[in-house]
């Protein structure tokens, strides 16, 4: 009897849509977050001590080189392309300048050149339930930088693990067929 609970649990576990709900604001140096993690019509925000002790973990783990970035970035996007199965709201608004007209350009030229491929890859895996709102718009005259994300995206651990699965199983194939 216990065994066969601890399986439906598991089952129930492995099949639930879970949903995060991430909310981050900066501006002028002001950092607002607020996450949610919910499941089956239950949710609850992660506390804002928690939140903090990630932000200082993040910022000791030391992405100084470029290599040390381009790898921190890799990981980040592996996770993003395990985790997020379904986006039911991006929503992002950005306001960047740096006092230089050509300069805050190019910098809003840049944040849309990475948006972009973004974008277009969540859509060509028909990841995207509603078109993404963006805003990205420079600032001349002024140094600024104020973002605001709010972002809705759904996932199931059984996907991820059979993905993972997936992942360790495919370089071991092409090692085996060469």
């Amino acid at each position: 009897m216990l065994l066969s609970l601890f399986l439906l649990l598991i089952i129930l576990l492995l099949t639930a849509a879970f949903q995060v709900d991430l909310e981050f604001s900066l501006d002028q140096g002001s950092v607002r977050s607020r996450i949610r993690f919910g499941a089956a019509g239950l949710s609850f925000t992660v506390p804002q001590r928690l939140l903090a002790r990630v932000g200082q973990l993040v910022r000791r783990r030391g992405l100084q080189t470029p290599r040390q970035i381009w790898q921190g970035l890799k990981l980040g996007l592996r996770l993003l392309d395990s985790f997020v199965q379904r986006v039911e709201l991006f929503d992002l608004q950005a306001i960047c300048g740096t006092g230089d007209p050509f300069l805050s350009a190019l910098g809003c030229g840049g944040l849309w050149s990475v948006l972009g491929p973004f974008f277009a890859g969540l859509g060509a895996t028909g990841r995207l339930k509603s078109p993404p709102q963006v805003s990205v718009q420079p600032e001349y005259e002024q140094v600024r930088l104020r973002l605001y994300l709010h972002c809705i995206f759904r996932f199931r651990l059984g996907q991820i693990i059979v993905n993972e699965l997936k992942r360790a199983a495919l370089p071991r194939q092409a090692r085996t067929k060469g």
